[in-house]
């Protein structure tokens, strides 16, 4: 099971690598290519299509570019909803909540059903999110910086340090079980990683599966930190058992 598992990964991988050279290519075109079956290409580019990867058209598919345009801000928004959904499950009123500059983690805001919340953010997009009057919505001050629109240095950390929140939710751009948690900028690292310290009841990592056994620049927090994983149905289960076998929680989401 855990070759065929690994063989179906590795026919995806080479599926992405030829579309991405090809301006498109048809379904037999494909099969021809990797030297398998119709009808497992079909199977493979249904599971593909619906995790973004490609695109697909009358005839042919595409591979999507937009995913390699920024690996937190591109890919599926309905993956993201349900993901943010269902960190909102852990949240109580009158919680107050530290949440990143993640748009996964950015997102529960407009699912938080809480009739009072104290939301705490370095992420300045917050002000286009769905908006509560029962809210108190707190910016940390701090450097900002573009085009994420984040706020990172030392005023921004010395905001999360003067709290003891009760949730975090703390999204990334890779997950692994060696390397940690990890973002793509150093600014940043030092944020979450004093979000997460200083979060007193639910530390919540929110991460589609393309985050899942990457690693990227700098690390946040060691996996075992967090007491809940909340990803989609796509990720590998063999990492995510790993996962679990560390202490969290893994939620998948369909």
């Amino acid at each position: 099971m855990k070759n065929s598992i690994i063989n179906i990964d590795k026919r995806h991988k080479d599926i992405l690598d030829i579309l991405e050279k090809n301006e498109h290519m048809t379904t037999l075109e494909l099969a021809e290519a990797l030297d398998v079956s119709l009808s497992t290409i079909r199977r493979d580019l249904h599971l593909l299509e619906e995790k973004n990867d490609i695109i697909r058209k009358f005839g042919y598919c595409i591979f999507n570019f937009d995913n390699k345009l920024d690996n937190d801000h591109s890919g599926p928004v309905r993956i993201k909803q349900a993901i943010a959904q269902e960190a909102n499950k852990y949240i109580h009123d009158d919680d107050t909540i530290f949440i990143n500059s993640s748009s996964t983690a950015l997102k529960t805001v407009d699912f938080m059903h809480a009739e009072h919340l104290t939301i705490i953010t370095n992420n300045l997009k917050i002000n286009y999110s769905l908006q509560n009057a029962n809210y108190n919505y707190v910016l940390t001050g701090g450097e900002m910086r573009y085009p994420k629109e984040s706020l990172v240095g030392d005023v921004a950390i010395n905001t999360i340090s003067a709290v003891n929140a009760d949730v975090c939710i703390i999204g990334c751009n890779g997950v692994d079980l060696e390397n940690g948690v990890t973002t793509k900028f150093i600014n940043e690292a030092a944020i979450n990683e004093m979000m997460v310290k200083k979060t007193t009841r639910c530390k919540i990592l929110v991460a589609d599966h393309r985050k899942i056994g990457i690693t990227s620049k700098f690390k946040i927090a060691d996996v075992s930190s967090f007491d809940y994983l909340i990803t989609d149905k796509f990720s590998s289960d063999t990492v995510l058992e790993e996962f679990q076998n560390m202490g969290v929680t893994v939620v998948q989401v369909t």
